[in-house]
């Protein structure tokens, strides 16, 4: 892919990596790991034209048919999961890192979302700031963005170091 500056890679991770599910701990952590590698792959490749994304998909399988009615699955046809990957593969497709929940003719683009946060005083932040602060710190209604690469994570962070 390298050497042809061109190619796509489509990464499978599940709703219980992205959401967590009971019981299902090593199974989550490998696909959402999956997504990771995914972010850091498209990153890696975007400047020769190799696009990563990542799907969650919702189909029957073995996996699902112990845990879902068989009125359900007859219903969950992997046909409907394969026109996202076709389109993501497709050489006119430039969309790289996106993580996409599909199945049963439905399909949703998810990001990461952060609330604004507190910056605490260098010398002031300690657990007992925190827990006054833990409302604000989790609310969402207000200055919330959505990241998308590790570089807009920091920004906060790195200019909170001038609270002093």
């Amino acid at each position: 892919m390298r050497e042809q500056q061109y190619g796509r890679i489509i990464m499978t991770a599940s709703a219980a990596g992205i959401y967590g599910n009971f019981g299902q701990a090593n199974y989550s952590m490998a696909k959402l790991g999956l997504h990771g590698l995914a972010q850091t792959l498209a990153h890696e490749g975007k400047k020769r034209n190799i696009i990563v994304n990542s799907i969650a998909p919702i189909a029957a399988s073995r996996l699902t048919e112990t845990v879902m009615p068989a009125d359900i699955l007859k219903n969950l046809k992997p046909e409907y999961v394969t026109p996202l990957v076709a389109f993501l593969c497709h050489e006119s497709n430039t969309d790289t890192g996106g993580l996409y929940e599909v199945g049963a003719g439905w399909v949703g683009k998810l990001r990461w979302e952060r609330s604004a946060g507190v910056g605490f005083k260098l010398d002031n932040v300690n657990a007992e700031s925190i827990s006054e602060s833990w409302a604000q710190i989790c609310d969402f209604s207000e200055g919330a963005t959505n990241p998308v690469s590790t570089q807009d994570s920091m920004m906060a962070p790195m200019q909170n170091l001038q609270n002093k």
